[in-house]
């Protein structure tokens, strides 16, 4: 926004001098409950998604987690870095995508994952070791590539003691959720469901105070709007690509590239709503800082769609299926050791023949003897058998 001064030569406009700004507290306010109250409630969901021996099994075979801590870390804040310097934003606005893209994994990319048949279980445990791996990494990553326009800012930085804590809260809610999926696994995965209903209309909420509280922000120029549409493509783009040269199968290709292009917004509004409770910074700098985190929520909602959408399309028009690839056969962890034998199978168990780390797995469904069900899925060298809800190596 331009303001006018007076002279003696007439008015002068000072592009330079942005108009006074400050957001209504009582939304900024509402605005930070609605977003602690979406960031715990999926934190919780996240958990009750998991279970301890998904961990373990996905422990031992790292490198498609590796991969995706990599990307998280080290790919996601060198692309932000590069678009701030590419679009020239100004300092608050590039300080604001730095604080994006260093975020650990959001809670939306395991529901893309489940949709586009990538593998939930590795999405669910790249998002959780991304959150504690951001402990150190998001305040490191903040700090080296925010360089180059703090001088210039009007804000503060969120500090590194603000961010620690804020993610160590976070995984409280992801233990207790782990915990509930422990003791009663059955009402976990009711009280998932319910949960993810209870977020999706918190984060509707969420958005809608966030329009009226910030609204310049959506006056912006065109330049925010294509950097934050633009972001999360190349992020997919370059994520998928990594997987693919490390020759990860097909599942772990579109989970790898979903983890890293879906940040927690979530928890980048938040700290930057906390600046602007604890009064740090003036309003305009807050409202330019705001603008990717915002932006870049909105985009990877709607290309998620968007992408979910055209991908079932593809199946129906073009491949002629119709029924979702994950129920066909069991083709991750979670969903196989999750489920009990039938009665004829018990005692009996199948045999799992694990492909090697170097092939993807293209069949879904394997015919059995005894009717006793017996499915591959991707992984690394080994034999399995499947008893009780457990894989132990057969003998």
């Amino acid at each position: 926004m331009e303001t006018t001064t007076s002279s003696s030569g007439g008015n002068v406009t000072n592009a330079t001098e942005p108009a006074a700004w400050a957001p209504e507290p009582n939304l900024v306010l509402a605005s930070q409950i609605m977003v602690n109250l979406v960031l715990f409630f999926m934190m919780i969901a996240m958990g009750c998604a998991m279970t301890f021996s998904h961990f373990k099994e996905i422990m031992k075979r790292p490198v498609a987690l590796t991969l995706g801590a990599v990307c998280q870390f080290g790919v996601m804040p060198t692309l932000g870095f590069s678009l701030a310097h590419a679009f020239q934003l100004p300092p608050n606005m590039a300080i604001g995508t730095i604080i994006i893209a260093s975020c650990p994994g959001g809670m939306a990319s395991n529901f893309y994952t489940f949709w586009l048949e990538g593998d939930p279980t590795l999405s669910v445990c790249m998002t959780t070791v991304s959150t504690i791996l951001g402990i150190g990494m998001m305040p490191w990553c903040i700090y080296l590539y925010t360089q180059s326009w703090v001088s210039l800012s009007t804000v503060l930085v969120p500090s590194a003691t603000e961010i620690v804590i804020t993610l160590v809260i976070l995984l409280v809610p992801v233990a207790i959720g782990m915990v509930m999926r422990w003791k009663c696994p059955k009402a976990a995965i009711k009280i998932g469901l319910v949960v993810n209903i209870i977020v999706v209309i918190c984060y509707i909420i969420a958005i809608a105070i966030y329009v009226v509280t910030f609204t310049p922000v959506f006056q912006s120029s065109w330049r925010p709007y294509l950097l934050a549409f633009t972001y999360p493509v190349l992020a997919f783009s370059i994520g998928y690509a990594i997987a693919w040269i490390f020759k990860r199968n097909k599942y772990q290709c579109r989970t790898i590239a979903l983890e890293t292009g879906v940040q927690n917004g979530g928890l980048a509004l938040s700290l930057i709503n906390l600046l602007l409770l604890k009064g740090e910074g003036a309003g305009p700098g807050i409202g330019e800082m705001i603008v990717i985190p915002i932006l870049h929520t909105l985009a990877v909602t709607l290309e998620g769609f968007s992408g979910i959408g055209l991908y079932w399309l593809y199946k129906r028009c073009v491949l002629g299926e119709k029924e979702l690839e994950s129920f066909k056969g069991d083709r991750n962890l979670g969903r196989l050791r999750d489920e009990e034998p039938s009665p004829k199978a018990k005692g009996k168990p199948s045999t799992l023949k694990v492909g090697s780390v170097n092939a993807a797995c293209e069949s879904d469904v394997v015919t059995t003897a005894d009717k006793a069900s017996e499915a591959s899925f991707p992984g690394e060298g080994g034999e399995f058998a499947y008893t009780s809800s457990v894989l132990t190596p057969s003998k």
